[in-house]
């Protein structure tokens, strides 16, 4: 290690930033952030140095840098542009042992700025020693999809709550148990869904010895493609004891999930059918009594046609704390990777997602109101019923030659697009022998993929 990391206190610190020009400013920010009292030499200050000076009421000389200004400074920032003044600026400071930043060359640096991921209280910050700060910012992003952005105010929870839990456990090894306990359980969700109260609840919980709560997350795994996972679905998935799954989920989103949790299917080839619903809450309910994080993983988004409502009206009914994470559902994702657009303002004004899935043979829809025109309809689970559902429509007034288009594994990389007119879309898909899941969309807006140029 050729750099110590150090977080620096600059409150009230006395600080020089040489120059006045845009990385200047950037640099002058970060000093005002931190506290420090900021005086800034240069023999012209840009619009956005001028505005930090005005703003925040900084001592600012218009003048060359001379070697003397560095005195009973902490830190000093050269962001000149200038070899020469750098040099001298460095020089001065290690003559008078002060720390100096020079900006975009660390071989006139003896501190150096990193790459930061601000949760405040939290800081992360990443360096590469100066080799390449392009990389460190890589880093960085990387790191930023890892940390919630409530991870701040988990950091000051814990903190205000450590006095208390030293009082009631004096025992170092055991506290340290009770926060990884904290932490991997679900205060940590608590916090992150706002409900202070009820972390406060379990944290008491943790401390008097008692098991901990469980936890369900009802997750939007999406149409398919794992890229379109959200943040928050991806970190559920990472902290889960067990997963609940079904066809609708892809292996590649599944994996994501953390390698030792236990994972459940239930979708129908084992029985646990729409009809079934009341198995999985149990095995949910089960789970979550045992203290066990459970992920209700499902395609799309758990409350479009996912049953989501009424999982969550069980999980209030028995008192288990849970969270609904949504997903891109399949109408969007699908019909953005087919590349129709679902609204237009001269083509639809409104679009209607409905379930083409059959019940007692029969799609039971709203069929006038569906058939009528300037609108986009979306229908889930239609791929058994499309020849039932096309007649319909166009019985009830849709024009025969509506364009219309099936979606097979949507934002996969088998993705599959048939498209006809809604007269002989049924036929088309047929021969195409498309598998499932499928959506279908109906509407002029499918039109416009031929203008894209999409062919799959």
């Amino acid at each position: 290690m050729k750099r110590l990391p150090l977080f620096l206190d600059l409150s009230e610190a006395p600080c020089l930033v040489i120059g006045g020009g845009e990385v200047a400013a950037r640099k002058i920010a970060s000093l005002v952030d931190a506290g420090a009292r900021v005086t800034i030499v240069a023999p012209l200050l840009g619009d956005a140095a001028a505005e930090l000076a005005e703003r925040h009421d900084l001592d600012v000389e218009l003048r060359e840098f001379e070697e003397d200004d560095v005195r009973g400074r902490l830190f000093v920032i050269a962001a000149t542009g200038d070899s020469e003044v750098n040099r001298r600026a460095c020089a001065a400071c290690r003559e008078r042992r002060v720390l100096i930043n020079t900006v975009d060359d660390a071989t006139l640096s003896t501190a150096i700025f990193p790459s930061i991921v601000d949760r405040a209280p939290v800081t992360v910050a990443v360096s590469t020693g100066g080799a390449s700060p392009t990389l460190a910012r890589r880093i960085r992003e990387q790191i930023e999809t890892l940390l919630p952005a409530a991870t701040g105010r988990l950091a000051d929870f814990l903190g205000r709550r450590r006095e208390r839990v030293r009082a009631s456990m004096p025992d170092i090894d055991a506290r340290r148990r009770l926060w990884e306990q904290a932490l991997d359980g679900n205060v940590a969700a608590l916090i992150g869904k706002g409900d202070e109260a009820a972390a406060d609840a379990e944290l008491a919980r943790l401390v008097a010895g008692d098991a901990p709560e469980g936890f369900v997350s009802l997750v939007g795994a999406g149409p398919g493609d794992p890229d379109l996972l959200t943040l928050k679905a991806l970190r559920a998935l990472q902290r889960a004891d067990v997963i609940y799954h079904d066809n609708l989920v892809s292996p590649a989103v599944l994996e994501l999930g953390r390698r030792d949790a236990r994972r459940v299917y239930v979708g129908k080839r084992r029985a646990f059918s729409g009809t079934r619903q009341s198995d999985i809450n149990a095995l949910m309910l089960a789970d979550a009594k045992q203290g066990l994080r459970v992920v209700r993983l499902k395609g799309g988004d758990p409350f479009i046609f996912g049953r989501g409502g009424e999982e969550i009206e069980t999980l209030r009914r028995h008192g288990i704390e849970f969270e609904v994470i949504p997903g891109i559902t399949a109408a969007l994702g699908c019909a953005a990777y087919a590349g129709i657009p679902l609204t237009h303002r001269d083509w639809a004004q409104s679009v209607r997602f409905v379930t083409g899935h059959l019940k007692d043979d029969i799609v039971n829809l709203d069929w006038p109101e569906l058939a009528k025109p300037d609108q986009t309809l979306v229908v889930y689970m239609g791929l058994v019923g499309l020849r039932q559902l096309s007649a319909q429509l166009i019985g009830h007034g849709m024009a025969p030659d509506t364009p219309s288009a099936t979606i097979s594994r949507g934002t996969l990389e088998d993705q599959a697009v048939v498209a006809a007119p809604i007269s002989g879309l049924a036929q088309a898909v047929e021969e195409a022998d498309l598998p499932g899941p499928t959506t279908t969309i109906i509407g002029r807006v499918v039109d416009l993929r031929a203008q894209l140029g999409r062919s799959r």
